[in-house]
Formats: structure tokens, sequence, C-alpha cells
């Protein structure tokens, strides 16, 4: 197997283990694809294609389960801070 093979092997699992937690209709419904695709994400037979990588990215909940799913528990507090802020602004207290 050759090293791209085992970096992308890496990172579904990873993705697989921060999806395990939520169900798939949930995911699928945040980032407008089919519960089937997310499921076998969630099995690790596949991962997201890029723009469903940065749409989750883009979702405050699910960017912090996957930065917290790959070992990045300091950049997920950051995300969780920055979710609160937008909150904040979106209800009028900036």
């Amino acid at each position: 197997m050759n090293t791209v093979a085992i970096r992308t092997l890496s990172v579904n699992e990873a993705i697989a283990d921060a999806l395990r937690s939520l169900s798939a209709k949930f995911v699928a419904r945040r980032i407008k694809t089919s519960t089937r695709t997310v499921e076998a994400w969630r099995e690790g037979r596949t991962g997201p294609q890029a723009k469903h990588f940065v749409a989750m990215l883009h979702d405050d909940e699910l960017c912090v389960l996957l930065l917290k799913g790959i070992g990045r528990d300091d950049l997920a507090h950051a995300a969780e801070v920055i979710a609160v802020k937008n909150r904040l602004k979106e209800l009028g207290g900036e």
C-alpha cells in the first residue's frame, strides 16, 4: 500500500470516529447529502468529498466534533468559542 492510501485511510478512520456519535440523518441534513453517504463515512468505507468536508467545517457543531476526532482539542475549543460569539452576534449581543 502506498503512502497516499495510508494517509487517506487514516483520515477516513478519523472522520468515521468523529461521526459515529451522531445520527446519519442529522449529519446528512446539516450538509445536504444522503443518509446512505453519511453511513458509508461512519463505517469508514469511504470518506467525504471536499465539498462535504468543507460543509462540515462550516457547521459549528460538526466542525468541533471533527477537530476533536482528529485529536485537536485545542482547535475544537477555539471553534466552540467562535461559534458562541457568532450566536451572540445573531442574537444582537454585539
